[in-house]
């Protein structure tokens, strides 16, 4: 898992601890499955995502051409856009930042021969109080996305969500 700038440690440990406990579960690497992990604190929403290289573009290998370099850098535009994520339009929740890396894609492919995108956001929200749900449309950006396990840490504690392809609303822990 690839860390991202948290408001407090603590909260990325629990999220961190969340997904690694998820990963023993279902395996680090599982097709037509994401995850989504989601830290709010006061005004900020940290947010990662891990989605199968598979899922994202339909292959995991270095692109060997024209056609596969288009799809790895359409789906990195997908997610940098963070477009699938959607606060409720109450909390003034706007993008402040947003990283992307696919991994496997380059000149070698990663160990397993695996492929994955992570990415990385960072919101800030004027009206916190109000950022109760979201709605998470990964598997309406990525359709080969049958599942999504949504890890959720708030001041008022934590919780997890399982989507599937027909279910994208999430309640924050209140």
């Amino acid at each position: 898992m690839r860390a991202f700038l948290p408001v407090f440690p603590f909260l990325l440990g629990a999220v961190s601890l969340l997904a690694r406990a998820e990963e023993r579960h279902l395996g680090p690497h599982v097709h037509g499955q994401a995850s989504v992990n989601v830290s709010v604190d006061q005004h900020a929403m940290d947010v990662e995502v891990r989605l199968p290289g598979h899922d994202a573009v339909g292959f995991e290998h270095p692109p060997g051409s024209a056609q596969e370099r288009d799809a790895v850098a359409k789906a990195t535009a997908t997610l940098k856009a963070a477009a699938w994520l959607v606060p409720p339009q109450g909390a003034g929740c706007t993008l402040a930042s947003a990283t992307v890396s696919p991994h496997g894609f380059g000149g070698a492919a990663e160990p397993g021969g695996h492929a994955d995108f992570d990415a990385a956001y960072r919101y800030t929200c004027l009206k916190p109080a109000r950022l109760d749900h979201l709605e998470v449309r990964l598997a309406t950006a990525f359709p080969a996305v049958r599942k999504v396990v949504v890890n959720l840490i708030t001041a008022d504690g934590s919780d997890q969500k399982v989507l599937d392809g027909s279910s994208s609303g999430v309640d924050l822990p209140q």
